[in-house]
């Protein structure tokens, strides 16, 4: 079994910040947040001065309670993971992006098709744990009419970073850097990960904060392409 792996689904996290570290630690510039990572794990894990807290057994979570998520500093934002429904307004989202290989993107060449926005950051161990799950979901629905386009948040690392973190995931549908933030403020995200679902007519149909399941990633690609 591999390090951090574990058939207890009580372990989630510790699993999640494995895959990241070892993901992150194939770059110099990862070894530093290998080690803050690690950091933060041993703090999260740590069990206090209570007597009962090297026994303690934690309730196996729902989908919802490991669907953790980080905000731009940084600091686990374990209370607010989950699904939003957002009121549709009757108004099309519009979307500009320089992406890191894909050459100036936008939504309005995407017309007639359901879309994704996955809004991110290299330091995010959540946002590593779910990227490949969104990669096999782009290759699985691209031909049914369903895009992803990801969204790099600035501040803990640098563009560069985010291109070469990509690179080495294996990530190949369109991403880039919000260079100004314009876009993490119109869609008002305020933890990572973020996955915005935008349906056929480019209307905001479903909010979900933290790292998407397969099941759930699934069930709303559905529910964008039937609308």
């Amino acid at each position: 079994m591999e390090p951090g792996a574990s058939n207890n689904p009580a372990l989630y996290p510790v699993t999640v910040f494995f895959k990241y570290l070892r993901g992150r630690v194939r770059t110099r510039s990862g070894l530093v947040t290998a080690a803050s990572a690690i950091a933060v794990l041993a703090v999260a894990c740590g069990g206090g001065d209570s007597p009962d807290a090297s026994t303690a057994v934690p309730p196996a979570p729902t989908e919802t309670a490991v669907a953790q998520m980080f905000d731009a500093q940084g600091n686990p934002l374990d209370d607010l993971a989950g699904a939003e429904v957002v009121e549709r307004s009757g108004d099309a989202v519009d979307l500009e992006l320089a992406t890191f290989a894909h050459g100036d993107f936008s939504l309005k060449n995407l017309e007639g098709k359901a879309v994704a926005i996955n809004f991110w950051f290299p330091s995010c161990p959540p946002c590593r744990a779910e990227l490949p799950d969104l990669q096999a979901a782009y290759e699985a629905h691209t031909e049914e009419g369903f895009e992803f386009i990801g969204i790099q948040l600035l501040g803990l690392d640098s563009a560069e970073d985010g291109a070469e973190f990509l690179q080495e995931l294996g990530i190949t549908y369109p991403n880039g850097a919000d260079t100004t933030s314009s876009i993490i403020r119109d869609f008002k995200v305020t933890g990572f990960p973020t996955t915005v679902f935008l349906d056929k007519s480019h209307e905001v149909s479903k909010k979900w904060t933290g790292i998407l399941g397969e099941d759930s990633l699934d069930r709303e690609i559905a529910a964008a392409l039937a609308r």
